[in-house]
């Protein structure tokens, strides 16, 4: 229990009150995937005062509230979804999932925001924008206050701040206004999102609280844009197209309909999948030679991140937009 706590911190008294108040006798329990080596301290802590409840834990990958499964929450009497925001795509969400928050109990040291600032006049940063991953919701104030007493002015202070990899919150209200984008995260998953949103056009700035680190990375912002503009240009010509679906929460019905009707109005010849899993494997088995581009409508990020080695375009709704209506501009996500 004591390793839990020292990591993170969620509000036991409100799991305690759902779960009373719902008469829950069996619990599903999800966390995101770096954070399910505490699901054993969690169940424990939880049995400690829910003796008569039963816990099990989701071990399928679990990147976000987009994807909860359905078919596995209606076997429970709730489900407890730990660490990520609702998914604000969905328009209906069920009553036996609970949301919660799960967060670290890292906060950036004045070592660190020091390198924050340095890094921000170095490169004639004045003014910035600031999100953040669910986990590090409770950091936000504390760069916020230190950027400012450096004369560094934040745009978005106080409200929408969480972002994910398909959501971006009000970050570009403030594009004509801010000289960069500063995201509290690890990795580059959240980062290059608000980097690929931007088209480039701005600082991107990431503050790593685990790794205490600063990074500046508009050179890597750069580089995926140049590929993902590659694989835009190799599409240009293909005749022969498929549209990948994902489901529940990542099945896109509105961007489906927008990309088929654009594929009729090109003429050209399309098939569709559909897929709970979508990876490399996946591609493998249905690719032939009969397909010269492939689309993910289930999530933006599977063609940067996961399928970017594919020998065939594999593109994001927004990218397949851009060639099916001759755009120019990058579009992402949609």
């Amino acid at each position: 229990m004591k390793e839990l706590s020292k990591y993170y911190t969620y509000d036991v008294n409100k799991v305690v009150e759902e779960i009373r108040k719902n008469n829950s006798k069996r619990v599903l329990i999800q966390l995101p995937d770096g954070l399910k080596h505490f699901s054993t301290t969690l169940i424990d802590e939880l049995r400690s005062t829910l003796r008569d409840v039963e816990f099990v834990v989701d071990a399928a990958p679990i990147y976000g509230s987009c994807i909860l499964n359905n078919n596995i929450n209606k076997h429970y009497d709730l489900t407890l979804h730990f660490g990520h925001e609702p998914y604000p795509y969905t328009t209906k969400t069920s009553s036996k999932v609970l949301t919660l928050d799960f967060l670290s109990t890292l906060t950036p040291n004045n070592e660190l925001l020091n390198k924050l600032v340095e890094l921000m006049k170095t490169s004639n940063i004045q003014t910035t924008a600031i999100y953040t991953i669910h986990q590090h919701k409770k950091a936000v104030e504390h760069v916020i206050k230190h950027l400012e007493s450096k004369d560094i002015k934040v745009l978005n202070k106080g409200n929408n701040a969480t972002i994910m990899g398909c959501w971006f919150n009000d970050a570009l209200k403030h594009l004509s206004s801010t000289d960069s984008y500063t995201i509290i995260a690890s990795g580059l998953f959240h980062p290059l999102g608000i980097g690929l949103l931007t088209k480039g056009t701005k600082h991107i700035i990431q503050l790593d609280l685990h790794r205490n680190e600063v990074r500046k990375l508009n050179d890597t912002v750069e580089k995926y844009l140049r590929i993902r503009y590659s694989k835009i240009m190799n599409s240009m010509d293909a005749r022969n197209w498929s549209l990948i679906h994902g489901v529940e929460g990542q099945y896109r019905s509105a961007v489906r309909e927008e990309l088929v009707t654009a594929l009729k109005a090109k003429g050209i010849n399309f098939y569709e999948y559909q897929s709970t899993t979508i990876n490399q494997e996946t591609l493998r088995n249905i690719d032939s030679r009969d397909v010269d581009v492939y689309v993910i409508t289930a999530c933006p990020r599977i063609p940067i991140d996961d399928l970017q080695d594919f020998e065939k375009p594999v593109l994001t709704p927004g990218e397949a937009l851009m060639v099916l209506k001759e755009v120019k501009e990058y579009i992402f996500p949609w």
